[in-house]
């Protein structure tokens, strides 16, 4: 039978129920967006990484530049440093020989170490995008909202046969 008492109890437990699931919502959005979002704590640390290669690269610019710097110099002011950076480059004088020895051969300490080996990449921000936030928090909303359901979810019927059964063996 139809009861306007029960049909507010339900109402006022579905509102709270729904509460807690917008809440919930709530709560795990901004949670995920502060951890993971595109300016969450995990976006930053990977700015900070990125800033760390930043520099690290412009270090190396920057030796690059002064030694070709006073590479310039040196060959402005020293005639015979021109003849060595030729007979580098492979030129030679006329009578001399050039032995070209295999790139396996060469000493590890030749080897150029301070020119940049990856390109720096610079751009938005690695952080999660905020519909999949949204998503996620949803689900979460929702996830909290049937809990709360569950948890208030009496079976009315089963409770009266249990008291039609104590009554049963009450009267027995």
């Amino acid at each position: 039978m139809y009861s306007p008492h029960f049909s507010f109890k339900t109402s006022k437990r579905l509102l709270g129920s729904l509460s807690y699931g917008i809440f919930s919502f709530l709560i795990a959005y901004c949670f995920i967006s502060f951890i993971a979002g595109k300016a969450g704590i995990l976006a930053y640390k990977d700015l900070a990484l990125q800033k760390q290669q930043i520099q690290r690269a412009i270090d190396s610019l920057q030796a690059q530049n002064k030694n070709k710097a006073s590479t310039i110099e040196e060959l402005k002011n020293n005639p015979y440093a021109a003849a060595d950076l030729a007979a580098t480059l492979g030129y030679i004088h006329q009578g001399e020989v050039l032995i070209i020895l295999p790139e396996l051969w060469k000493d590890a300490s030749q080897a150029k170490n301070d020119e940049v080996s990856t390109p720096i990449l610079a751009g938005e921000s690695t952080g999660l995008p905020d519909p999949l936030i949204r998503i996620m928090s949803a689900i979460t909303g929702i996830i909290a909202f049937l809990a709360i359901q569950l948890f208030h979810y009496k079976p009315i019927e089963q409770s009266r046969k249990r008291i039609k059964i104590e009554n049963q063996t009450e009267l027995s």
